[in-house]
């Protein structure tokens, strides 16, 4: 999910203003239907309890700057005076925090929005959730600056697809090389209005060099850590927009699940850089955060896909004509992975 709803939008943008972000409402006690069970999700990672209703630093709509990241050669002359977190603990963070976030404070906290929309070709329907968080509920060092937005505008899905290879539906490792593997770059080819997926930092040479067990990461495994610039065309008047994030993506074997995280990310000093820091045509730099994440269900007959996510588009997008965008291109995503899959079987 990226900014689709900005080209959904663009009629609108005519007559008023086009977009993509989020929207929310008050927290109920209970949490929604199809997602009962997860209000006690474990930390993984350490193997203590996730708290439902306490939130983490990195997965927030604040763009980290270069000394709140791993080191990396590239980053040496922007990190010199930082004490930079460590690789392995930046990792076992994000990850601990994305899941929790997931499997623990989205079904205490996310109220349903609508449920049961199609998302043609896929077969199954798709419940669509929101929340708005407040400022209030945020941590205290990753809240906003004075003078921006001062809540986070959230919202989320879940659908459920039959473990076969058949139009309408795909196998877990679709799922996994789709959405795991090669993501930002897949997300390109299935998005029609992503025109670049701009790679400005890998971390694979760093990760290789860290002693570690999958048992020392919560069981996940495969990890890999970037720094992308998506690029999304928009329609005139609007500039085409860049979404700068830190990736991070991981699977686990047992109990088999896969994850996505984004993150936002300030690459305007970055060298490697493409568009940020005044670099590209006509652009403005949005910001995009979001986690996905997949479980095999009902004896590995079943898919359960979860996403979440926030965003801005920035520049003269009001808010309210992002939140008008979102939930349609929330749930239209779906569909355009599952088409995707069916191509490549061919």
């Amino acid at each position: 999910m990226k900014l689709d709803s900005l080209q959904n939008m663009s009629t609108a943008v005519t007559d008023a203003v086009g977009s993509n972000a989020a929207a929310g409402l008050p927290s109920e006690t209970n949490p929604p239907p199809g997602m009962e069970g997860q209000a006690k999700a474990s930390d993984t990672a350490q193997g203590t309890a996730f708290s439902a209703s306490s939130l983490g630093k990195i997965v927030r709509m604040r763009a980290l700057g270069p000394s709140e990241i791993p080191a990396h050669p590239e980053l040496a002359t922007l990190q010199i005076n930082s004490e930079t977190p460590a690789l392995d603990v930046f990792i076992k963070e994000l990850l601990i925090e994305a899941e929790g976030f997931t499997t623990g404070y989205l079904p205490k906290n996310f109220n349903i929005k609508s449920k049961g929309k199609q998302s043609p070709p896929s077969i199954a329907t798709v419940d669509l959730f929101t929340r708005e968080i407040p400022m209030s509920e945020l941590p205290k060092d990753a809240r906003p600056s004075l003078g921006q937005r001062s809540a986070e505008t959230w919202f989320a899905r879940t659908s459920i697809h039959e473990n076969v290879p058949k139009n309408g539906s795909a196998t877990w490792d679709e799922f996994d090389n789709g959405l795991r593997v090669n993501h930002s770059q897949n997300e390109k080819d299935y998005t029609p209005n992503i025109y670049d997926a701009h790679m400005v930092l890998d971390w694979t040479n760093e990760i290789s060099k860290i002693t570690q067990s999958s048992d020392s990461m919560g069981g996940w495994e495969n990890l890999e850590l970037r720094i992308m610039e998506m690029a999304h065309k928009i329609p005139p008047p609007l500039n085409n927009r860049v979404f700068p994030v830190m990736i991070l993506t991981a699977r686990r074997a047992s109990p088999a699940a896969l994850i996505v995280v984004q993150v936002p990310v300030d690459t305007s000093k970055i060298s490697t850089s493409k568009y940020c820091g005044g670099k590209g045509s006509k652009t403005t730099t949005g910001m995009y955060c979001s986690v996905e994440y997949c479980t095999l269900i009902e004896s590995d007959s079943k898919v359960k896909w979860q996403m979440a996510t926030a965003s801005d588009a920035k520049g003269s997008v009001p808010m309210w004509a992002q939140k008008m965008g979102v939930p349609g291109a929330v749930v239209k995503d779906v569909g355009l992975f599952i088409g995707w899959c069916a191509q490549q079987r061919k």
